[in-house]
């Protein structure tokens, strides 16, 4: 991968495990109420970093998540993508 890569692009390379750690070690993320079972959810749907980066607020909706977070979550991949 190119030095001048993004940070999406970087993630679309992750599996399942390495996103779940990125996902509850990055600052950006520390306002949004995800829960344990958000991260059970991305596990046993083997969700990786590029399908994560393809979700919606209605899917993190179906995960069980309340609207607020669901909406700063589908933020947060937007501004991931820019």
């Amino acid at each position: 991968m190119s030095s001048n890569s993004t940070l999406a692009d970087r993630l679309e390379e992750y599996e399942t495990e390495r996103l779940i750690n990125f996902l509850r070690e990055d600052s950006e993320l520390s306002h949004i109420e995800l829960g344990d079972g958000f991260f059970t959810r991305l596990e046993g749907e083997n969700i990786t970093g590029h399908l994560f980066l393809k979700l919606t607020r209605q899917e993190f909706r179906e995960f069980g998540m309340r609207l607020r977070p669901a909406l700063e979550l589908e933020d947060y991949i937007k501004k991931l993508c820019e």
